[in-house]
């Protein structure tokens, strides 16, 4: 991530400019190409190299995290890549927890194939339980909380009723009357 202002260049020529709202500096060292900064400073040398000033880089990340695991949109391939890498996660590691091959999630990572719902939503599970995040631990928590008060006891077993289509299945719990 550029956020050192080492740089060979004379610091006596470079142009200091801070991100707007109306100029945004375009933050791709995140790996996301629509990640936009407003607030930083950052320097443009006089060989055109760009060079940004980001406080707290590990919040931000965090942050952009955040902002993925909870967007109600399928992550994108560059998403995944990027939920893994902050969990500091092997493609084939990865691959093994998700329970898909390794040739799999890098064809979802590299865009050649579309990641489905039941995977897309997995890999957010991991990162939020796998993160360091307190904000998603917490809503997990909450989740799970008020997933098991609204459980009740009853003395007759719910019938599951399973359906497939297009070779998935989809379960429901049904009452008996």
């Amino acid at each position: 991530m550029a956020q050192t202002l080492i740089h060979e260049c004379n610091r006596k020529t470079r142009k200091e400019f801070s991100a707007t709202m109306e100029n945004p500096y375009h933050f791709v060292d995140s790996g996301l190409n629509n990640v936009y900064l407003i607030g930083i400073r950052y320097f443009v040398c006089e060989c055109g190299q760009v060079i940004a000033d980001i406080p707290a880089i590990r919040q931000l990340l965090t942050l952009i995290a955040r902002d993925l695991v909870e967007k109600s949109e399928a992550l994108a391939p560059e998403e995944i890549r990027f939920l893994r890498k902050r969990l500091h996660k092997k493609q084939v590691d990865f691959a093994k927890e998700l329970g898909v091959r390794p040739e799999t999630l890098s064809r979802i990572e590299n865009g050649e194939t579309r990641v489905n719902e039941r995977t897309d939503k997995l890999i957010r599970l991991c990162y939020a339980l796998q993160s360091q995040d307190s904000v998603l631990h917490k809503q997990l928590t909450k989740a799970l909380e008020a997933m098991l008060m609204s459980w009740r006891y009853s003395p007759t077993p719910s019938t599951i009723l399973a359906t497939v289509e297009e070779n998935e299945w989809h379960a429901e719990l049904v009452a008996v009357a």
